[in-house]
């Protein structure tokens, strides 16, 4: 490790040490209903002289590092206190079950307890099956298939929902990833950026729609921006999205808020 990231390791173990992590959440929305279904949780790093860091300023560092497994274990635990506050919620004509997301890599998932540590925690926060959701990125599946997919079967055993992240490669993705007890996949920002205004463009994304369909998975897009990018996906099929369209990342309790209004968007009404 460089001299930097040194420094950077040392300063994350301080930061969770002095409760410095936070976490912010960003709306899941049905695209043919407009429900809020769920929460993204999105790890923020407060630093005391550079503001509030994005993941991609320091995750990488953790990653190589093995500091991921304790910034990991401090996210879980925070979506199931999340979850745990639902319960005073009150969300009338709310048809389905509520969702949080979580973003895990590989080290995690690759500790000889995690399984069980995932479910002890439920089992502490009293929360049941399909409502936490753990987000595995497509690069890390492809890479380590074969090492998690014992993990993954236990996860899902034990009622944890797991989806693809940052899917992008599309037939190649698809195959690598075949067999493994998946529920969904993510659209990266490439397929999504810029859907409605490209018709080849738009064919790729219909064809990876209906091949996730085929294989049985959930398709969330990610970033979705514009009006024409959701309206579009909508018509494609894809199930779910998240994206400034809807809203940006929010604080706990206006993430709440977001739930029992039980609304994201208004479905084109053309669709």
């Amino acid at each position: 490790m460089t001299t930097y990231e040194v420094d950077l390791v040392q300063a994350m173990r301080a930061a969770l040490a002095e409760g410095r992590f936070v976490l912010r959440y960003q709306p899941q929305v049905d695209l043919t209903s407009g429900e809020v279904l769920g929460l993204e949780a999105l790890l923020r790093w407060r630093h005391p002289d550079r503001g509030l860091l994005e993941p991609q300023e320091f995750l990488p560092t953790a990653v190589g590092s093995e500091m991921i497994v304790a910034i990991g274990r401090f996210v879980l635990e925070e979506c199931c206190r999340e979850v745990r506050s639902w319960h005073v919620l009150s969300t009338p004509g709310v048809t389905k079950q509520k969702q949080i997301w979580a973003n895990v890599s590989a080290v995690e998932l690759m500790q000889p307890e995690f399984v069980s540590y995932v479910t002890d925690l439920l089992t502490e926060h009293g929360i049941g099956p399909q409502v936490l959701g753990l987000e595995i990125s497509e690069a890390d599946l492809i890479a380590h298939s074969q090492d998690l997919r014992s993990t993954l079967v236990a996860l899902k055993d034990n009622g944890v929902m797991l989806a693809v992240d940052d899917f992008g490669t599309w037939y190649s993705s698809l195959s690598g990833i075949k067999g493994l007890p998946l529920d969904a996949v993510k659209l990266g920002h490439q397929f999504v950026r810029g859907v409605g205004q490209d018709l080849d463009e738009d064919d790729v994304v219909r064809a990876v729609i209906k091949l996730a369909h085929a294989r049985g998975l959930t398709v969330v897009a990610e970033g979705v921006e514009s009006w024409t990018e959701g309206a579009r996906l909508c018509e494609m099929g894809c199930d779910r999205a998240h994206g400034y369209l809807f809203a940006g990342p929010q604080a706990a309790d206006r993430a709440r808020w977001m739930l029992t209004r039980g609304t994201g968007w208004t479905v084109p009404s053309q669709l």
